[in-house]
């Protein structure tokens, strides 16, 4: 995409990878703290059982604030983790 914009003669800078350890992926420094309080929340999941297991609902926000408010995050967090909430339940298989 870099190499598009290049085309069109547009520039800009892209932010430096914050950890990249070359086994998984980068993440931006600007996402850093989100990333850190999804992982935070991992436990914080609202399933519902049926027949063959078990769906993920969403996260129970109750939780997740708790999670929030006690590590110190941002009010910018929170938006970002529905966004992940939101992909992680379409790789879950759960949003159609």
């Amino acid at each position: 995409m870099l190499s598009d914009f290049a085309e069109m003669g547009v520039t800009f800078e892209t932010d430096a990878p914050a950890q990249d350890d070359g086994d998984a992926f980068a993440v931006w420094a600007r996402n850093w703290d989100s990333l850190l309080a999804f992982l935070n929340c991992q436990t914080q999941w609202r399933t519902a059982s049926r027949n063959n297991g078990y769906v993920h609902l969403g996260l129970d926000y109750v939780a997740v604030d708790v999670v929030l408010r006690r590590s110190g995050a941002d009010d910018g967090v929170f938006a970002d983790l529905q966004e992940m909430e939101l992909a992680a339940l379409a790789a879950f298989g759960e949003l159609t």
